[in-house]
């Protein structure tokens, strides 16, 4: 009898273990990292509206050779297209070990700053030059 209640108590043990082990795969430290493969080659996009009530797309393209591509796009209300489009080349880099805080450098010393920066699988959220700003994947 002494044994079959010690093989219940390594069976509730082995149970116990195994699900305390689900999703461990999944969320590993790469999945959490931010990178330059996951914030490269996308077109982020965050929509607004201007204090003239006007809808602002604004886009920002990263290239892994540290280049980058900033648009604004200016729609009147209820129009389809843009009526203004503002365009801005920058380099960028990485200013920690940790790939949390980016460097945006527009030249002729204008750099801003994205800091607390998360790259996931279609979103791109920080704080870009102290506004809080999230971006979505536009293939999404």
């Amino acid at each position: 009898m002494k044994t079959l209640n010690y093989v219940k108590i390594l069976l509730l043990c082995m149970l116990t273990f195994s699900f305390a082990s689900c999703g461990d795969e999944y969320y590993t430290d790469d999945y959490l990292r931010n990178s330059d493969d996951k914030l490269c080659g996308k077109t982020w996009v965050d929509e607004y509206t201007t204090e003239e009530n006007e809808l602002c797309k604004h886009q920002l393209k990263f290239a892994k050779d540290y280049s980058g591509r900033e648009v604004f796009q200016f729609y009147r209300n209820g129009e389809n297209r843009p009526y203004k489009e503002n365009s801005y080349t920058f380099d960028w880099k990485w200013t920690d070990s940790a790939m949390e805080n980016l460097e945006i450098n527009y030249g002729a010393g204008d750099i801003v700053y994205f800091d607390n920066v998360w790259v996931r699988e279609h979103n791109l959220q920080g704080k870009l030059n102290g506004a809080i700003v999230m971006f979505v994947d536009a293939n999404l």
